[in-house]
C-alpha cells in the first residue's frame, strides 16, 4: 500500500506541476465539456490520495490509534490542497477556486472516512 501511496503521491504532483506549466490545456478543456467534470477529478484525485496514505500510515503506524492517523493526514491535506490552490492565482492561465477546494475537501472527507472504516482496528 505505501508504495501505491507513493507512486500516486508522485503522478498527483506531475499532474499539478504539468497543469501549473500550462501542458495540460486540451486535457483541462476536455474536462470542462462535461458538468462537473472538473470538480470530479479534483474530488477523486485528492480523496485517492488521501485513502492511500491514511491506509498506508494505520497499516505502518499500529500503535496509533487508526482515526488520529486519519484525522491527522485528513488535516495535512487539506492544508497542502488549500496552499497549492490558493498559488494558483498567481500562475498565469491558472485560476484558483473554491468550488475546486471544497471538492477537493470532500474528497479528503469520503476517502479519509473509507480508508479508516476499512483499516480501523476490530474491537474486542
Amino acid at each position: 500500500m505505501k508504495r501505491f501511496a507513493i507512486l500516486f503521491a508522485i503522478f498527483l504532483a506531475a499532474v499539478i506541476l504539468l497543469a501549473d506549466l500550462g501542458y495540460m490545456q486540451v486535457e483541462i478543456r476536455i474536462l470542462n465539456m462535461f458538468p462537473f467534470g472538473d470538480k470530479i477529478v479534483h474530488f477523486l484525485l485528492i480523496g485517492i490520495l488521501d485513502f492511500l496514505i491514511t491506509a498506508s500510515l494505520i497499516q505502518t503506524l499500529p500503535s496509533r490509534s487508526p482515526i488520529w492517523v486519519a484525522l491527522s493526514v485528513a488535516f495535512t491535506l487539506a492544508v497542502v490542497f488549500t496552499i497549492e490552490e490558493a498559488s494558483q492565482g498567481s500562475i498565469h492561465g491558472r485560476y484558483a477556486s473554491w468550488k475546486d477546494l471544497v471538492a477537493n475537501y470532500a474528497g479528503i472527507v469520503f476517502f479519509g472516512f473509507m480508508a479508516w472504516f476499512f483499516n480501523r482496528k476490530p474491537k474486542p
